[in-house]
């Protein structure tokens, strides 16, 4: 009786091992017969590849400048000291970057009619 057992377990050991080497035989000749397709068919579903389209950059919109910020501009320009001009980080404010540019003659003065 242990010898038929002794024989069976040999057996079945053997046919596990070819069943392993056949899978491993089959799954290596499908990698070196169709190495790249299969690849890349899998990760094409999933990943696109931005070399295959071409995206121009799109600028962004320019925003238009606030009055204040034109008058930010006119002063430095002329060489007005707009910033921190009070200190402690205090700036001129649209009254007083009026008043500073039409000293200098830069804004031509509005009269009412």
């Amino acid at each position: 009786m242990e010898e038929l057992l002794t024989q069976a377990t040999v057996a079945i050991e053997l046919l596990s091992f070819s069943y392993v080497a056949g899978s491993l035989a089959l799954y290596t000749h499908q990698r070196f017969t169709h190495p790249v397709q299969l690849k890349s068919k899998s990760r094409s579903k999933h990943i696109s590849t931005p070399s295959t389209r071409i995206v121009e950059p799109v600028p962004p919109a320019k925003r238009s400048l606030s009055p204040v910020e034109q008058l930010r501009q006119q002063c430095q320009q002329a060489g007005i000291k707009w910033r921190d001009a009070h200190g402690k980080n205090k700036h001129l404010k649209k009254h007083e970057m009026l008043e500073a540019l039409k000293a200098l003659n830069v804004i031509p003065i509005r009269r009412s009619a």
